[in-house]
């Protein structure tokens, strides 16, 4: 029995590999069922009003925004799968999205032990930080880098101590019963909460 060569590396990855894929569409509700009834992807953790209410502190491109959203995730494979639908008309990497008649994959995220290590790989990359989500009482801010031209989505940034959140929507849809392929919370902090996630 012959082995399989190894395929070569080309380069060192920047970040490893991405963990996420981020869609941006004008209705998570048509999204889901799309993504459940035609792809077999399922069950998702919808939050109606998306990270926390009032809405976390956020930063569009320098300045402070409220970005209300609702949000579905799912997992396709080990990449957890992202839709999120915008519901104000705040100034966000998703309202430019949209108003470039765009809808669909939107960001690659990447969970990153080194926050700023991977801050400075990806800006010598010739990306740029523009969008910055920060969660009241938690020093972990997500940010969303622009992308070159030749690249096409934008980067997610999400430090590792997120894990746990991402284990805990991962558990909740490995232990669905099989009924209802949409499992409603009211915001992604009553679903941690719900599920008992602590920070370190």
């Amino acid at each position: 029995m012959t082995s399989t060569p190894a395929r070569p590396v080309l380069a060192d990855p920047l970040l490893g590999p991405a963990t996420q894929l981020g869609f941006v569409v004008r209705d998570v509700e048509a999204a889901m069922r799309h993504w459940i009834e035609v792809f077999g992807v399922g069950p998702f953790i919808c939050m109606e009003h998306g990270v926390s209410q009032p809405p976390s502190v956020t930063r569009h491109r320098g300045q402070p925004v409220s970005v209300e959203l609702k949000l579905g995730f799912a997992y396709l494979g080990d990449v957890q799968i992202e839709l999120i639908e915008q519901t104000n008309e705040a100034p966000s990497p998703y309202t430019e999205f949209l108003k470039d008649g765009r809808e669909g994959l939107q960001h690659l995220g990447f969970l990153v032990e080194d926050p700023a290590a991977a801050k400075r790989k990806v800006e010598a990359a010739g990306y740029r930080p523009a969008y910055e989500i920060g969660v009241t009482g938690r020093n972990m801010p997500i940010i969303y880098y622009d992308s070159p031209s030749l690249c096409g989505p934008m980067l997610e940034l999400v430090p590792s101590q997120w894990q746990p959140a991402r284990q805990a929507v991962w558990e909740a849809i490995d232990a669905w019963d099989g009924g209802d392929p949409v499992l409603r919370f009211e915001t992604y902090t009553d679903f941690l909460d719900q599920a008992d996630v602590r920070f370190g």
